[in-house]
């Protein structure tokens, strides 16, 4: 309950407090020292356990900079280049270790001349909100079973990476793998026993990349590998450090003996006059489906020579 001395409402100082103590957000004054002039009643509970007032104290008393400088540099451009800024802004509050994520909009306050004195703030809280974003944001964009990008992001990603190789003349190649027989194993296992296995061959391939390269679970078993500035003949060997690890691997668990996992895999690479990044995704897939039929647990590479220039490693 809002409750005021007078008997009615009047515009003034008293008003101006009631308002600015009252809102939803942070706001503060801050002079050409960084120094607080006026924190609203939001702002001080902040800190209460700490400090009877903020006033007269700097940012670095308040917060922790070793990781995050944002709110110092954002009131440098204020107060130095009279930027008005809105911007996210990470803190953590020094005497909690708590992380928040502000939305702050921070404009410089001027003297009769004309000369920058300080600066006013206005925060409000979106730490709820951010995570919440973030969350959503990685749910769109990744498999849940295994962490890897999914379908959609992966060929988002393969688009504009496409687009960067006919630009300026880059190697781009893929590779596709599937789990050999996984049917087998789902059958003779267990779903459950799958799921392990495909988050096995996920983690182990991811383990074998550089840091540039993308990896995505694009179906029940099967993955694509997208690796930028990369010849075709580095892509087969990478896909056979794959293939090798994977080989070599023998699982145990909760149940009888152990699995030895197989893939196959297809290689391919952007070629001149590809203009969309289905036709390298095609090739691979055909690589992949020659590798599958001619015995598995190998490479095969198809290249754009012909339609039908297909060759296993």
């Amino acid at each position: 309950m809002i409750t005021i001395e007078k008997d009615k409402l009047e515009a003034g100082l008293e008003l101006s407090q009631l308002v600015l103590n009252h809102m939803g957000a942070y706001v503060s004054v801050k002079d050409r020292d960084k120094k607080y002039l006026y924190a609203n009643q939001k702002l001080t509970a902040l800190f209460k356990g700490n400090f009877d007032s903020i006033l007269g104290l700097t940012d670095s008393e308040l917060f922790d900079f070793s990781i995050y400088s944002d709110v110092i540099d954002s009131d440098e451009r204020v107060l130095n280049f009279g930027d008005n800024i809105e911007k996210k802004e990470i803190n953590i509050i020094k005497f909690t270790d708590e992380k928040k994520i502000y939305l702050s909009s921070k404009q410089p306050i001027y003297n009769n001349q004309q000369e920058i004195v300080g600066v006013l703030c206005v925060s409000t809280d979106i730490t709820e909100s951010h995570y919440l974003q973030e969350k959503l944001e990685i749910e769109a964009t990744t498999d849940p079973l295994t962490g890897l990008f999914n379908r959609r992001l992966f060929f988002k990603l393969a688009d504009q990476f496409l687009s960067e190789s006919i630009r300026h003349n880059k190697y781009l190649s893929l590779i596709m793998l599937d789990i050999d027989l996984f049917k087998d194993i789902n059958d003779k296992y267990g779903h459950l026993i799958g799921d392990q296995i495909i988050q096995f061959v996920a983690a182990k391939a991811k383990s074998l990349l550089r840091k540039e390269d993308i990896i995505a679970r694009v179906g029940g078993e099967e993955y694509v590998v997208l690796l930028p500035n990369t010849h075709s003949k580095v892509a087969q060997l990478i896909a056979e450090k794959i293939r090798i690890s994977i080989d070599s691997s023998y699982i145990t668990g909760d149940w009888l003996g152990g699995i030895q996992p197989k893939i196959s895999l297809g290689v391919s690479t952007y070629t001149e006059g590809d203009s969309e990044f289905y036709e390298i995704y095609s090739r691979s897939d055909k690589a992949l489906y020659q590798a599958k039929s001619t015995g598995r647990n190998k490479i095969c590479m198809h290249e754009k020579m012909n339609d039908a220039a297909s060759h296993s490693v």
